[in-house]
């Protein structure tokens, strides 16, 4: 019997999951796997890399990707432990003979994968991995990574000319998995807004109304920049980071929705915020430790310092901006901040305060729900003025800011309950 192990990560779909069905194509079994670490050990100048709010989305969502499997026949393992001390010993145990995974592009992860690979060589187990988080697939991109573009503009001008996004997988019917116990995975209490519930189904529910029911598409450019509310964005950026759902399956709605209802600027701007995803991503595979510098990618950085108080004043909604104080209590309790004020919160710590640049990075990886490396950093860099940008960063004038998005001070009353 041929049996094939698909090591998740953060694919937590059956839908459009590639990586899946090669494995199921290739075997008469599959072993699915989730490795869940203590990411409490883990840390970034000195700060947790993983707060309680992600943790409930991914133990959510692995509760739901449990689901998609049982309803299909299979099986899903958690295991408590890491890929790299769990993955062979498994291999062995139930005689696999193939590692199928998603492809990475953080340079921590990379380096696990190429070291698993040596492992699981020496015992005789093939490793594969699958390009399933980007909109367009990489050997579809008119330029290999290593010449990917420096600035955006550019990097979507000749994608949107010359390469095609494929088409989305639909979701296997069968799954056939060898049998082991299962152990639930056990949930956390979270803070997180109403409509961030981690899983598969929760994705694509959220697709189905943000562009279907509320038809909210038809106008997100023009509310895409407000500070509250649901509709006025897509929210998809949760699931995409964990992959519950996949940027081709949003791509595939909007071309229908296009197709029967209407094509305007708003639901291409959908599409435009999904390239720039793929943007930092290519990027990271070109440049996989250099978002994480100081100087990013070359570039001097204008501020080096770090002051421990007003990193604490920052984080904890102390400043004496009030409208900062707001965005860093939503983002501390909720784990969610608009696009727009996130932008304002770094501009804000990097010209306001004028502080290294990936301290700040490193408190919203620990915060967000939504925390993707590569757009993560890769903002940061873009606003520090060391990233893929050519104009020295981004800096918000807070007094502008507030006029222009919290002019009747809703959001600053709801946030700032001190």
């Amino acid at each position: 019997m041929k049996r094939g192990l698909v090591w998740f990560t953060e694919d937590l779909r059956v839908d459009d999951n590639e990586t899946l069905l090669k494995a199921l194509e290739e075997n008469d079994e599959i072993l699915p796997v989730y490795f869940w670490e203590d990411y409490a050990e883990k840390r970034q100048f000195s700060i947790p890399r993983m707060g309680n709010s992600r943790k409930a989305f991914i133990l959510e969502s692995l509760n739901n990707l449990q689901q998609q499997f049982q309803s299909r026949g299979g099986s899903l393992m958690m295991v408590n432990g890491s890929a790299e001390n769990e993955l062979s010993r498994l291999c062995q145990t139930f005689s696999v003979r193939k590692v199928y995974t998603k492809k990475q592009v953080g340079s921590e992860e990379k380096m696990l994968q190429s070291e698993i690979k040596q492992q699981l060589l020496k015992i005789g187990v093939d490793f594969q991995t699958y390009s399933t988080s980007t909109l367009y697939h990489p050997d579809d991109l008119p330029f290999s990574v290593r010449d990917i573009p420096m600035l955006f503009t550019k990097f979507r001008k000749l994608a949107e000319k010359e390469s095609k996004v494929r088409t989305p997988f639909d979701a296997p019917l069968r799954i056939n998995t060898p049998h082991f116990e299962v152990f639930p995975a056990e949930m956390i209490e979270r803070a997180t807004p109403d409509w961030m519930v981690g899983g598969e189904d929760a994705g694509q529910q959220r697709l189905a109304e943000f562009i279907w029911k509320s038809q909210s598409i038809r106008t997100y450019k023009e509310t895409r920049d407000q500070l509250t509310g649901l509709n006025f964005s897509s929210k998809f950026s949760a699931w995409l980071s964990q992959g519950c759902i996949s940027p081709r399956r949003i791509y595939s709605e909007i071309k229908r929705f296009e197709h029967e209802v209407v094509s305007n600027e708003s639901t291409y701007w959908v599409v435009f915020e999904l390239l720039w995803r793929d943007f930092f991503r290519f990027s990271f595979k070109k440049h996989p430790k250099a978002y994480f510098l100081l100087n990013g990618l070359g570039q001097q950085a204008l501020y080096t310092q770090f002051d421990p108080s007003k990193f604490e004043a920052w984080t904890q909604g102390k400043t004496s901006e009030s409208l900062i104080n707001a965005g860093m209590n939503e983002l501390r309790v909720s784990g969610f901040v608009s696009n727009r004020m996130r932008q304002i919160l770094a501009s804000y710590w990097v010209f306001g305060l004028q502080q290294d640049w990936r301290y700040g990075a490193a408190w919203f990886e620990h915060c967000l729900v939504d925390y993707d490396v590569a757009s993560n950093w890769g903002n940061w860099a873009y606003i520090a003025g060391v990233g893929n940008d050519n104009r020295g960063g981004r800096e918000f004038n807070i007094e502008k800011q507030t006029q222009l998005f919290d002019r009747d001070g809703e959001y600053r009353s709801k946030w700032n309950t001190d």
